[in-house]
């Protein structure tokens, strides 16, 4: 696969084409005075899997438990409310 090639200059007046190429597999390489300075490339999925892998706290099986009186005011910090 070719990568394509945006100068800094070209990559803000061509952003939505740069996001739809890479949406669509492609590599885009960000160049500045000729020397590359960003690779904009697609994200690892698997097949046939259209969520985001699961991340901190998140289809992992935790739980959150609040104390009943977690937004009570804690003795001695009355005058700071």
């Amino acid at each position: 696969m070719k990568t394509k090639t945006y100068s800094v200059s070209e990559a803000r007046k061509h952003w939505a084409e740069i996001l739809a190429a890479v949406e669509q597999g492609e590599e885009v390489a960000i160049t500045k005075y000729g020397d590359t300075v960003a690779s904009i490339t697609p994200p690892s999925r698997k097949k046939g899997k259209t969520s985001p892998p699961p991340g901190f706290m998140r289809d992992e099986g935790w739980q959150i438990e609040m104390a009943d009186d977690f937004d009570a005011i804690p003795e001695g910090f009355e005058d700071y409310v």
